[in-house]
């Protein structure tokens, strides 16, 4: 039989893991198999980022996505710039599950809109025609008066035969009930009373 080479613990025994937050088990699992193409560097369970992360409970040990605070970059409306840290140890699922923790998490602040972005249709511009069907009825058209007055835009009148122009204004009214609400939060987190410079100031 031949002699057993020597083979420390920290080498095999990957029990001390069993606790520790799932992306700092993709780091370690990361950083072991580059040892064993060649990297060089001491077994994980060596490292000073294990020792850092045990000594402190594992909080704060590894990360994936973590939001660094606004951006100084010039933003259209709508947009916000964000820095961030991407901790690519991390697999594909684990990165996509954690920034979809950090866009729910901004649904407090009003921006984050659900799909479809202002109500039931399934597709915004759908909405947009309905939205159409309620100023052309608040000025006193008609579908059939709308085709007589406007004979150049018979195809997108014609569009809006689809749609039922009774619960049109129902559905719009609701959207913006939903939207008012978002600006309101939105300004809370603003920390402003007019959300109209917060979104639009830099159109």
């Amino acid at each position: 039989m031949s002699k057993k080479q020597e083979l420390s613990s920290e080498e095999w025994d990957f029990s001390a893991l069993e606790k520790a937050p799932r992306t700092l088990i993709h780091r370690a699992l990361l950083w072991e198999v580059d040892r064993e193409l060649g990297s060089g560097r001491e077994p994980f369970l060596k490292s000073a980022e294990y020792r850092r992360a045990s000594n402190n409970g594992f909080k704060g040990s590894a990360s994936g996505v973590v939001e660094l605070g606004k951006s100084g970059e010039k933003a259209m409306p709508f947009e916000d710039g964000y820095n961030f840290r991407i901790d690519w140890s991390q697999p594909r699922e684990e990165l996509m599950d954690q920034f979809g923790e950090w866009l729910d998490s901004q649904e407090r602040t009003g921006k984050m809109m659900e799909k479809p972005a202002l109500g039931k249709p399934r597709q915004a511009l759908t909405m947009l025609r309905k939205m159409s069907i309620v100023r052309l009825k608040n000025k006193g058209y008609s579908l059939r008066t709308a085709g007589e007055v406007f004979p150049q835009k018979k195809r997108f009148v014609e569009s809006l035969q689809k749609i039922n122009w009774t619960t049109a204004s129902r559905e719009v009214e609701r959207a913006m009930s939903r939207r008012r609400n978002n600006l309101k939060s939105i300004e809370r987190d603003l920390g402003s009373n007019n959300w109209k410079s917060g979104l639009y100031g830099k159109a």
